[in-house]
């Protein structure tokens, strides 16, 4: 069963790294856009639960990036903000998953 207390303080770890690490459209600032990137936040959430590779998170944000938002982002340019979702403290969720799994 997911916890909801730690699935939102997940989400909102992402939502701070999509904002202030990502912000491929350079909105961090900007305090009318702070939900802009919240569309992307269930689909990383879902890729660092289930421990996808750093290449399959940066395949995402990548595809949003350019595809969805029409910019021209380099994979380099996704690194910063992989290392930073890598540092959001997935415990105990992810163990909870693993053992119901």
């Amino acid at each position: 069963m997911i916890d909801k207390a730690q699935s939102r303080r997940i989400r909102v770890q992402i939502r701070h790294v999509l904002l202030e690490t990502w912000d491929p459209i350079g909105i961090r600032d900007e305090p009318n856009a702070q939900d802009e990137y919240d569309g992307y936040m269930g689909e990383v959430f879902d890729l660092l639960v289930r421990r996808a590779p750093d290449s399959a998170i940066l395949d995402y944000l990548l595809w949003a990036a350019n595809e969805h938002m029409g910019l021209s982002a380099k994979r380099e340019d996704m690194l910063p903000t992989i290392l930073e979702l890598r540092k959001i403290n997935l415990q105990p969720f992810v163990s909870d998953q693993e053992q119901s799994a």
